[in-house]
């Protein structure tokens, strides 16, 4: 009895083993099809991994997607880490706004290819909206925020912004970086107008966000005396944040009236060479001084007057306005 008892479990053990496995492959199911489309369209993870996550978790679509993300996000934090040195300066301008308050922010990337790639403008304008729902529950005038804030804000899904954009630098390959971003809430009495340049990359999302290269704001006030201004508060505001997209102004500058700068010019008597030299570089340097304040440079859509006779002929204030070019070099990194 004790030889059988000794020869009969290695039996039992194969027996048991077998049945385990078949066991094991009756309740393993293959991915869901109607499942397997609806991930691959919301996460935008490619077909295999997708399968291999809806299988591992028997058609769990919860949480074969949580899965997806984790795992997609230690992979784009490695790949993030590998990437960081190299230079981004490809990616969008995004601006989401109204009449009373608008948020623009620039995301990064190395290459046009990836900047005009769909999974990328939908991230950029994911984050235009999450950094927009963020600034507004502020409650502040303005808000100006560079890389290491906003990295770190909650967006809707639990995660932070960093996150997002790192499941992205997985998926396509490339360093991207959320660089800054920058909130105005208009005051009564005042308006807010943007515009992107070129206006050709559309945004998938019902809310209107505006993507291109470069990006402005401009807030402005008109008189209430005024009875026929020359153009539509919302046509001056769209031509002025054009002119600024194109002309890049540094600061609004004071407006003087044409017949106050045209003060004759006394004859003098030949003098030293290096006078004469040094009177044209003074010259030279106040021409260059005033091309950096908007209220004193050519109109762009109209160069016969300037940006201050035409907020003058309708009677407008220019209060504040803000600009971005995707990839420019920006005072504080320039250390």
């Amino acid at each position: 009895m004790t030889g059988m008892h000794w020869t009969l479990k290695p039996r039992i053990w194969h027996f048991l083993q077998s049945s385990a496995r078949m066991y094991s492959t009756e309740i393993s199911v293959g991915a869901d099809k109607t499942l397997l489309s609806k991930l691959r369209k919301q996460t935008g993870f490619t077909f295999s991994n997708c399968k291999k996550a809806l299988t591992k978790f028997n058609n769990d679509y919860d949480q074969a997607k949580k899965w997806l993300v984790e795992e997609a996000q230690k992979e784009g934090w490695a790949r993030a880490t590998k990437l960081q040195t190299r230079p981004m300066s490809q990616g969008l301008v995004a601006i989401v706004a109204d009449n009373k308050q608008a948020t623009m922010i620039e995301v990064n990337c190395e290459t046009d290819f990836v900047a005009r790639n769909d999974k990328f403008t939908s991230l950029v304008t994911k984050l235009a909206q999450e950094c927009s729902a963020y600034f507004e529950a502020l409650q502040e005038k303005e808000v100006s925020l560079g890389k290491a804030e906003l990295d770190q804000i909650k967006s809707s899904e639990a995660t932070t912004l960093a996150d997002l954009v790192v499941l992205n630098v997985a998926n396509l390959g490339e360093n991207m970086s959320l660089r800054r971003g920058v909130f105005i809430k208009a005051d009564i009495g005042t308006v807010l107008s943007t515009y992107v340049h070129p206006n050709t990359i559309k945004s998938q999302s019902s809310q209107k966000v505006l993507l291109g290269k470069y990006g402005a704001i401009v807030e402005m006030r008109q008189a209430k005396t005024v009875d026929k201004p020359a153009l539509s508060l919302s046509d001056l505001g769209s031509h002025l944040c054009q002119h600024i997209v194109g002309m890049n102004p540094r600061t609004i500058g004071e407006y003087i009236p044409r017949e106050k700068k045209e003060e004759p010019v006394e004859e003098k008597p030949l003098g030293d060479e290096d006078e004469a030299t040094s009177d044209t570089e003074g010259s030279s340097k106040v021409v260059e001084v005033e091309d950096d304040r908007l209220l004193n440079q050519e109109f762009l859509l109209d160069t016969s007057m300037t940006v201050g006779e035409l907020v003058s002929l309708n009677e407008v204030e220019i209060l504040q306005f803000r600009r971005f070019a995707c990839g420019e070099e920006l005072e504080d990194e320039k250390q």
